[in-house]
């Protein structure tokens, strides 16, 4: 499957090259600008090797060979995306110049190759320039972190460089395969003038090529490399010899690694935008790995503002990761999340943290949110993966966090919605009440705690621990369908509270936000929460005072409850029908809130596979189709967080969105690997007669599954382990699928604009 994202427009836009120890982000000409504002300010992009940074950037320029200051590669002509590196194509009088960028995995560095051709002999100078900026990730300072001036020393004959910082045994070496004709160092610019307490190496190298090529043209090649630690200076060093000297080595395993993750739970659709889409976010799911030694290793968030951890961005990923066959970046990611909680929350059992830095500094124990979330995660990977030891592993932190925590802890009046805070980080649906998505996800969590504990606990205890969890289950299903449930407007509340709770909270918002008390809270926050209870407190000014009543405040999370499954089926067919007007929706997707016309990711997937959940698979891909309208919009290969092109742009919960309506609903299949089970219950789009998933990875084995319309019925066509029970009601057949019906082969893919 070719894959490849080709651009030529917009090309200030940026791009990344990842690998899960060091990545970089310029923009699509190559360039290194400074990004604006972010968490370290104005330093998000550049070369890191977290939890440090190695450089702000590195430039290439062509002169003649004997004199002339250099004409600085500034204007790509294209950027291509290819799953294994991202290349730029510059074009220098009669030269073209092909820049390939690569980051391995395993190794503390990258690759960078160029390759100049022509059609007659050359003879020129190479010129390239790195500016460093040795300096800690975000919330450094709070580990002890301390940036100083950057040094420079060029070692082996002016090969290399290494830069070190005053204060700190952080290094980067960088230099390529070919002596350079001259070395200097200092403050010396190429393009961009960056600040920090950097220092920067021009070498400049002699290239030439007289003999033909095997195509009939002129070509030679240089190849450099970048190499880091935060460690040691000879770290640094061993690294980048060992780059060098193993150059192609080291490009051939990052090619067979995202040759692997392609061929890997490939879904094939009469869609080849979709297809084309869900291909790269696994291929972003593994560029969104950082290790960092004495810390842990799992998924990010977002680049380039969250390269490191958090508690909910994975928990909503985890399904669609699974569903590409990613089990070892989900297992990773989850006893990351646990063991760090564990550490950073001695005090709270179970509590999940909300963002860990690089840096090993917590920002955010936690929101109430991610812990049922990351219930429903353990339970999600069991039932793909099949694995008991890891399960067994997860629950005690699982039990702790679900009924010690949230129910035990933060459900003072006993209803079984915990109070705390929402994914949604506005002031009011951080005031500490309870909300609809932790109540949605309490119930998903009670219903997969019941399920978990019949492998963990002898049949006895977990008949009595289950049907305990059944009951609380059952009883929140009934609050959330009548009590969370406005029937004139055809929603589901966003909180439920009592009046006085509302008039209280407010009140401390206005104090706050008049005194500047709190940094998050100006004052355009308070008046958007007042406008948003104002009609429910005109509407609640005669009701009990000691009640809890349901708020719509007209939030995105009003949704949760049909992404859970919770909902009835009226209750669903009513929402998701206002939930997609004009009220809630653009052409790009879902607002975040009516008032806030910012679209996401995230919110517009969730929709999709609400839809899809309840049958409306019209309804599901025509939103996932806003999703793909998205794809490559901005950055080749990925859709953004904010749609089209906005906020950070490579998003890891863009994949929900892209994978999980396909493979749960459209394909209809949800596995229970321990016990060898599929059930396949299909149902495409109107506009499909058919779609497939090859080598879909369930447990220990692989299986390829074609669905394939019958008139009003399907039939299911399974090739696999003949051991494993295929569920469906529809027609099975088993057996090797041969050719999807009708597909011809993807093509070179341009990004859209």
């Amino acid at each position: 499957m070719n894959v490849a994202q080709f651009k030529s427009h917009r090309l200030t836009d940026p791009i990344a090259i990842c690998g899960d120890r060091v990545y970089s982000i310029c923009n699509q000409h190559g360039l290194f600008p400074d990004s604006e504002g972010g968490h370290v300010p104005g330093e998000m992009w550049g070369v890191w090797n977290h939890p440090i940074k190695l450089l702000d950037g590195f430039w290439f320029g062509i002169s003649d060979a004997l004199q002339g200051a250099p004409r600085w590669l500034s204007e790509a002509r294209e950027c291509r995306a290819y799953p294994a590196y991202v290349e730029f194509e510059y074009r220098f009088d009669a030269l073209t110049i092909i820049r390939q960028d690569c980051a391995p995995d395993g190794v503390e560095g990258m690759l960078v190759t160029l390759i100049i051709r022509a059609a007659q002999p050359f003879d020129v100078s190479l010129h390239a320039l790195f500016r460093s900026d040795l300096r800690p990730a975000w919330l450094g300072e709070r580990a002890g972190m301390r940036d100083d001036q950057d040094g420079t020393e060029l070692v082996d004959a002016s090969a290399r460089c290494v830069f070190t910082d005053a204060a700190n045994p952080w290094a980067c070496v960088v230099g390529a395969d070919l002596a350079p004709i001259r070395a200097s160092t200092g403050n010396l610019w190429a393009v961009e003038h960056t600040p920090g307490q950097g220092t920067s190496v021009h070498f400049v190298y002699r290239v030439r090529a007289e003999a033909l090529a095997d195509d009939g043209g002129y070509v030679q090649t240089v190849r450099f490399a970048i190499a880091g630690s935060a460690a040691s200076r000879n770290e640094a060093l061993t690294t980048h010899r060992r780059l060098l000297a193993h150059h192609e080595a080291w490009r051939a395993a990052k090619q067979a690694q995202c040759n692997a993750i392609l061929e890997t739970s490939q879904l094939i659709t009469p869609d080849t935008t979709l297809n084309q889409a869900a291909a790269w976010s696994k291929l972003i799911n593994q560029m969104f790995v950082r290790e960092v030694p004495g810390i842990g290793r799992g998924v990010g968030a977002g680049l380039p503002e969250y390269p490191w951890w958090f508690g909910i961005d994975p928990a909503y990923a985890t399904l669609p990761m699974l569903q590409s066959g990613q089990f070892e970046l989900v297992r990773d990611t989850l006893r990351l999340l646990r063991s760090q909680s564990e550490r950073h929350n001695p005090g709270e059992p179970g509590r999940v943290i909300h963002e860990l830095s690089t840096t090993d500094v917590v920002f955010n124990v936690g929101n109430m949110v991610e812990t049922p979330a990351f219930t429903r995660a353990v339970h999600q990977c069991w039932l793909w993966t099949g694995d008991d030891d890891f399960l067994r592993e997860m629950y005690p932190f699982c039990r702790a966090g679900l009924l010690d925590y949230a129910l035990g802890a933060h459900d003072p009046d006993g209803d079984l919605c915990p109070s705390g805070r929402s994914i949604v980080e506005t002031v009011e649906m951080h005031a500490g009440f309870e909300t609809v998505d932790v109540a949605a996800y309490t119930w998903d969590a009670l219903v997969r705690l019941a399920d978990m504990a019949w492998i963990v606990h002898p049949d006895d205890d977990a008949k009595k621990l289950r049907n305990s969890l059944a009951d609380k289950a059952a009883a929140l299903a009934r609050c959330i369908r009548e009590s969370w449930w406005l029937e004139d407007e055809g929603l589901f509340a966003d909180v439920r509270a009592r009046v006085p709770e509302v008039e209280r909270t407010l009140a401390e918002l206005e104090q706050k936000a008049r005194e500047e008390e709190w940094l998050e809270l100006r004052q355009e926050h308070f008046e958007a929460a007042r406008r948003r209870f104002a009609p429910y407190l005109a509407r609640y000014a005669d009701a009990p005072r000691d009640v809890d009543l349901p708020w719509l405040l007209r939030h995105w999370v009003t949704l949760c409850p049909l992404e859970v499954g919770i909902a009835t089926p009226e209750q669903a067919c009513r929402a998701l029908a206002r939930l997609q007007s004009e009220e809630f929706c653009n052409p790009w997707g879902m607002y975040l809130h009516p008032d806030r016309h910012d679209v996401m990711s995230i919110n517009t997937g969730l929709l999709a596979l609400a839809a899809a959940r309840y049958g409306y698979a019209d309804q599901a891909l025509a939103i996932v189709s806003k999703l793909t309208r998205a794809f490559s919009y901005r950055t080749p290969g990925a859709v953004s967080e904010a749609l089209p092109g906005d906020w950070c742009f490579l998003q890891l919960w863009s994949n929900v969105g892209l994978v999980s309506p396909a493979i749960e609903c459209f394909l209809g299949i949800q596995p229970r690997a321990a016990e060898r089970t599929i059930t396949i219950t299909p149902n495409l789009p109107t506009t499909w007669d058919w779609a497939e998933v090859r080598r879909l990875r369930i447990g220990d084995t692989h299986f390829d599954i074609r669905i394939e319309r019958l008139g009003a019925d399907y039939r299911v066509r399974v090739s696999g382990d003949d051991r494993w029970r295929i569920e469906s009601p529809c027609r099975i057949e088993r057996g090797a699928l041969g050719d999807p019906p009708e597909h011809s082969a993807d093509r070179r893919s341009p990004c859209s604009g």
